[in-house]
């Protein structure tokens, strides 16, 4: 299971649009997207706006099998702040389809997204829920790496930022006990009726993890056989027994 890293970006895209509510941290407002750019009130005018994608490109080491434990986890963080265009492609009764593209930047875009990037890191250390989250996960960042944005066509300098981040994120748990940290996180997000539902399946993730005797999540976890487990003494759930009245059948329907 990776559910530090489902956390962490989910952390990161609640601390930039504060669990969609104003004041916003950072100058995009609500315009902060997980993984994708997805269609908001502001596409309706051709106009240009900020806005910022979360991406987890990168995770190292986070299998906790054999002596993975003793291996440090390295999460990538991946921030794309943009300078998007939106403009009306076509309208078909009440639907319409709009284009997203990045204009080429000038000094004061390049100020714009100086500011963007400034927000977003402060954002990412904020005192809420979501950014404590954040840091509570990932307790050392390595390394941060802030790229321009060009076109393939000619190398132009685009209205966009890339901001890297690598850090060194926590292992799974596998006591059971949920941290007071995630907890208080996970409670932000039930109040947002977008978010119920994530919630209730990252809840079965964590359940899942932990249940179960001993043995099973141990091996599980660790990746541990039954013999290894039989060795260490340590308890599992007897394997599935077939009951003696049970016909198969061929094929046709027939007995063999």
């Amino acid at each position: 299971m990776t559910i530090n890293r489902v956390l962490t970006r989910l952390a990161a895209v609640c601390a930039l649009n504060n669990f969609m509510q104003a004041p916003w941290p950072t100058l995009a407002g609500p315009n902060i997207f997980d993984s994708k750019i997805e269609p908001v009130e502001d596409m309706a005018a051709d106009r240009a706006f900020p806005c910022c994608v979360v991406y987890t490109d990168y995770d190292s080491q986070h299998w906790n099998k054999g002596g993975g434990t003793f291996k440090d986890r390295m999460l990538t963080v991946t921030l794309e702040l943009l300078v998007v265009q939106a403009a009306k492609v076509e309208s078909s009764g009440e639907m319409a389809s709009y284009s997203l593209d990045c204009p080429v930047t000038d000094p004061e875009i390049e100020i714009t997204l100086d500011a963007f990037e400034h927000q977003a890191l402060r954002a990412l250390q904020a005192d809420n829920p979501a950014a404590q989250l954040f840091n509570h996960l990932n307790v050392t960042c390595t390394n941060v790496i802030s790229r321009r944005g060009a076109s393939i066509e000619g190398g132009q300098r685009l209205a966009a930022r890339q901001i890297t981040l690598e850090m060194k994120c926590l292992r799974e748990q596998v006591t059971g006990l949920v941290h007071p940290t995630v907890e208080t996180f996970l409670q932000r997000m039930e109040t947002f009726s977008d978010y119920s539902q994530t919630v209730d399946d990252l809840r079965g993730m964590m359940d899942y993890i932990t249940n179960g005797p001993d043995g099973e999540v141990y091996s599980r976890t660790f990746g541990y056989t039954n013999r290894v487990l039989d060795i260490l003494g340590t308890p599992r759930s007897p394997g599935g027994v077939l009951p003696p009245n049970i016909v198969f059948l061929t094929p046709t329907g027939g007995t063999p």
